[in-house]
Order: C-alpha cells, then sequence, then structure tokens
C-alpha cells in the first residue's frame, strides 16, 4: 500500500507539472505592477499609467557606478479603453505586465470628471485583476504625477497607500468596496482622495464623491474633517482628532475621539421618511489651552457637552449640505430603509435619488471624556 501511494504522488506530481506549469513564466520575464494610475487626457484617450517595481532597485540598492538605483519606474500609454491603453504599455516594455501584485488605483481628477463606469467592466471581467487593490482619486491633479512620487518610507508608493489610512485610522477601501458601492441601490461611492503639497508629495485631502446615476462621476470633494464626520456615520473612521473654541477666542481644546459607533433608525409614515442618526465616541484631551480643569467633574462636562454639541450641529450641516447640493447618499441611508423596511423599498428604491434630498434627518451626538490626559490641572494655569 506505501508503495501505490509513493507511486500515486509521482503521478501526481508529473500530471501537474504537465498541465499546470506549461504556461508559467520565470521572475525575470514579468514586470510586476505595484500601482496603476488612470487619467483623461484632452483628446479623449484614456491613459494608463503603471508603477512597475525594479528588483534591482530594491534588493541590490546600488549600481556599478556607486550611485542608488531607482525601485520603480513609472510606464504611460494611452488608448481607447484601458485594455487598449495596457496593449500600448506592453508594447515599450520587453517584460510581460503582471497585475497580480497590484495594490492601489489612482484615478485622476479628469478621469473622475469623466466618469469611471466605463472602466469597471475590465477591472471586473480581466481575471488577471486584483480586486484588492485600494482606490483613490486624485483631487486637483493626474493619476500619473502621484504615481512618480518617491515615498519617505518605502520603496515605491504604490503600497503605501493603505498603511496611510490606517495611520489615520480609516478603514481601507478596496476595490471590492466600490464595487459593492457602485452596484448599490441604496448609497453613493465615497472614496478617499489625495492631492499634491507645495513640496511635490501628496497628502490625504478628504474624500470624493461620485453619482453611479451619471456614469460615477465626480459630483464634489469633501475636506478632511467632512469626511471624518461622514465615515464616522458609514462605520468606517475609528479615530480622529476634534478641535474647539473654548469660553474665549484664544482658548481651545483638542479631544481625540475614539471608539466610535453609529445607530441609524428609520420611521416611515405614509410618505414621510425619517431618519434618526446617534453618534457615540469617547475623548481623550490631547491638548487644553484653556482655563478648564478636566480633572473637575463640573467642567469635564463642560468638555463633553460643548465637543457634543460642536459634533452635532457640524453633522447635521454636513447632512444638509450633501442633501441639497450635491444630492448623492453617501452616507447609505438608503441602505439603513431597505434593511428596517424591506416591502416598502421595494417601491422607494426606484425614486431614491429624488426621494434622498426632501429625507427629515435627525442628528445627536454623545460625546463622553473619560482621560484628561497625563496631567490634570492645565499646564497653562501653572506658569
Amino acid at each position: 500500500m506505501k508503495r501505490i501511494g509513493k507511486l500515486c504522488f509521482v503521478l501526481l506530481l508529473i500530471v501537474s507539472n504537465i498541465t499546470g506549469c506549461w504556461n508559467l513564466k520565470e521572475p525575470d520575464q514579468l514586470a510586476f505592477i505595484v500601482g496603476a494610475g488612470i487619467d483623461f487626457t484632452k483628446d479623449g484617450q484614456f491613459q494608463l499609467s503603471s508603477q512597475i517595481a525594479i528588483p534591482a532597485g530594491i534588493v541590490g540598492g546600488q549600481d556599478s557606478g556607486g550611485g542608488t538605483k531607482n525601485s520603480f519606474s513609472v510606464v504611460s500609454a494611452t488608448g481607447k479603453n484601458i485594455m487598449d491603453a495596457g496593449q500600448n504599455m506592453q508594447a515599450q516594455l520587453s517584460r510581460s505586465l503582471f497585475y497580480g501584485h497590484r495594490q492601489t488605483i489612482l484615478i485622476g481628477q479628469g478621469m473622475a470628471e469623466h466618469g469611471v463606469s466605463s472602466f469597471i467592466d475590465m477591472f471586473v471581467r480581466n481575471p488577471d485583476s486584483e480586486m484588492r487593490s485600494m482606490v483613490v482619486v486624485v483631487k486637483g491633479g493626474q493619476a500619473k504625477d502621484i504615481l512618480a512620487i518617491e515615498p519617505i518610507f518605502d520603496p515605491f508608493n504604490g503600497t503605501t497607500f493603505e498603511r496611510e489610512q490606517i495611520a489615520i485610522s480609516l478603514r481601507p477601501y478596496y476595490y471590492r468596496h466600490f464595487l459593492a458601492d457602485a452596484v448599490s441601490q441604496g448609497t453613493q461611492p465615497l472614496l478617499p482622495a489625495v492631492s499634491l503639497t507645495a513640496s511635490k508629495k501628496y497628502a490625504y485631502s478628504g474624500a470624493a464623491i461620485l453619482n453611479k446615476e451619471e456614469g460615477l462621476k465626480l459630483v464634489a470633494f469633501l475636506n478632511a474633517k467632512e469626511a471624518a464626520l461622514a465615515n464616522w456615520i458609514t462605520n468606517r473612521q475609528s479615530s480622529f482628532i476634534i478641535t474647539s473654541s473654548m469660553n474665549q477666542a484664544d482658548e481651545n481644546l483638542s479631544l481625540r475621539l475614539q471608539s466610535l459607533k453609529r445607530l441609524i433608525r428609520v420611521k416611515i409614515t405614509g410618505q414621510r421618511i425619517e431618519i434618526d442618526v446617534r453618534l457615540k465616541g469617547k475623548g481623550t484631551v490631547v491638548e487644553n489651552n484653556s482655563k478648564l480643569d478636566p480633572a473637575k467633574k463640573e467642567e469635564l462636562r463642560l468638555i463633553e457637552d460643548k465637543f457634543s454639541q460642536l459634533a452635532q450641529k457640524s453633522t447635521q450641516q454636513l447632512i444638509e449640505k450633501v442633501q441639497k447640493q450635491y444630492k448623492t447618499d453617501i452616507f447609505g441611508f438608503g441602505e439603513s430603509v431597505h434593511r428596517q423596511y424591506p416591502r416598502q423599498w421595494k417601491t422607494i428604491k426606484r425614486e431614491w435619488n429624488g426621494t434622498f434630498p426632501q429625507v427629515q434627518v435627525k442628528v445627536q451626538v454623545d460625546i463622553k471624556c473619560k482621560d484628561p490626559g497625563q496631567t490634570s490641572s492645565p499646564i497653562k494655569s501653572l506658569i
């Protein structure tokens, strides 16, 4: 029996080598794409840019002349669609493009304004496409320019966007999340956004609103503070800093909000839809430039009330702004209606885009501050 088992194992290896490896390529025959960028040219062409890893620059670090080798190269090409541009890009390279390690898809603002629905089919249909790629919109610039920037810590920035979003306590937004939002009937995509800085680097700059009813075209951008509140409602933000003026104009205090929670309740009466948004969070005092002493219960209560009211007012204004100006449900309120009133949703979903701006939304925020930081009395009062 042992001989038979060994023989079967050998045969299995032979068969797998014959049938499974005939079309495999060696690593030195592949161009490993770690980041991709999509832009829209003035003459109506798709421009595809790929950040390709250069192994010699990563491993060796030094060339024969003593200089430092680049760890990546950015190659661009245009075409009628993404695959056409990719074919034109392949013509420039001596190695076969390999998409299995792509970790980021950057969308230039011009491409976002044109509408990104045209390339969704390729990323879903193409078996070589990586569904775990991050999706980020470039505010006020082109994707290829961001790809060309050398990162501070890593060999190439095509792999850093996930870490950067985690560093700001934002849940990474992958292509599968984008696809789910794009096909959902009760929410509109809200994508992270970056922009070029004066020092020719890039930084997180908030979020981009896309409207899938118009071909996933860019509607508007939210700044970083607005995006934090929107992501709090959608349960994509785990922590952020909030700062408020206190009793006098020159006094301010900052909290780090953590343990963020949200509860969305829907009430339908006839044709009237009401949504109750309840947000909760725990705050830690990280800077106190006021005369308030967080160690005193009365003054701590004042701090909690101040920040709860500030967050509540800001969130209410954000929701009204999105309803009236952008008319796109980035908060997923439609999905809440779907879950809580599945029968009514069958009728409501057909007109949800027109109904959303008219929905009555009430916001309640409760912030509790139990940690005054590493000191009790404000340092300002001790100087």
